[in-house]
């Protein structure tokens, strides 16, 4: 009974924690944005976009600066460009583009100049998504659940990204979201998804990273699943080997994602 009840307390200890981050949060965001307006008012983005306001920026960039929002937005959209023409693609190539885990569309806004591209973004979080159906409106925004699917037929694009999105899932949504994303994916069509890979092993622990070297998939707080509390890095065993699955791993480069500095990955269906 002693071990249940100390067992509660320390439960109920950590959702206090967890609901005063979130409030302490929500409150620095509120505040930034406040000072953000006062300062900037309805100033543009060197691309004529607006910006998103401070705490939309940071369920994104875990950061509430919006120039430093846009300014690793355009070089994450230059880094992709980049390995797609390694590859031989451009990505004027593709006629049906999807942002996994768009946000307020940090990357797609830069390619808004690609006018025969069909730009489409899909995010968890609804207040995102409602901000780029207002200012976004090149592209097309959706909102889709934790671990649900999403709302597109089969077949339906020629190349999926998603940066910075798998770094957040517990082991289970991995798989299904991996799965979903290729049952969405054209035959022939591409897949650019960003880990946080073996750089990022300084920010476990030993015992973490000794799990990680064994090529162990490590989660911290998978409870918090899509959110930045959750933190999930990938080992390039498990990467391959697990989530790829018979996809065809046509490009690895660890780090290659300078906005985030995670590994790399580009993939054909």
């Amino acid at each position: 009974m002693k071990m249940r009840k100390t067992a509660g307390n320390l439960l109920k200890s950590v959702h206090l924690l967890q609901a005063g981050r979130y409030t302490y949060r929500k409150l620095t965001g509120q505040l930034k944005t406040l000072q953000w307006r006062i300062q900037h008012g309805n100033e543009l983005a060197p691309d004529g976009l607006p910006y998103p306001p401070p705490h939309l920026c940071f369920p994104v960039a875990a950061n509430y600066d919006p120039v430093h929002f846009f300014s690793t937005g355009k070089t994450g959209a230059a880094a992709i460009l980049s390995i797609l023409q390694k590859n031989g693609r451009n990505i004027d190539d593709f006629e049906r583009i999807l942002d996994f885990g768009c946000g307020c569309g940090r990357i797609a806004r830069h390619w808004r100049s690609f006018e025969e591209l069909k730009m489409y973004g899909t995010d968890i979080n609804p207040k995102l998504i409602e901000w780029s159906r207002k200012n976004l409106t090149f592209g097309q925004f959706s909102t889709n659940g934790l671990e649900s699917a999403l709302k597109y037929a089969d077949n339906s694009f020629d190349f999926v990204f998603a940066v910075a999105v798998f770094g957040h899932f517990r082991e289970g949504l991995q798989r299904h979201w991996m799965k979903e994303l290729c049952r969405v994916l054209m035959p022939g069509g591409f897949l650019l998804v960003t880990i946080k890979g073996k750089n990022r092993i300084g920010e476990l622990t030993d015992k973490e990273a000794a799990e990680f070297r064994s090529g162990r998939f490590v989660v911290i707080e998978p409870e918090r699943s899509g959110a930045n509390y959750c933190l999930a890095y990938h080992p390039d065993s498990y990467f391959r080997n697990v989530l790829a699955g018979q996809l065809e791993i046509l490009y690895y480069e660890p780090s290659g994602s300078p906005d985030t500095s995670q590994d790399v990955y580009l993939l054909r269906k």
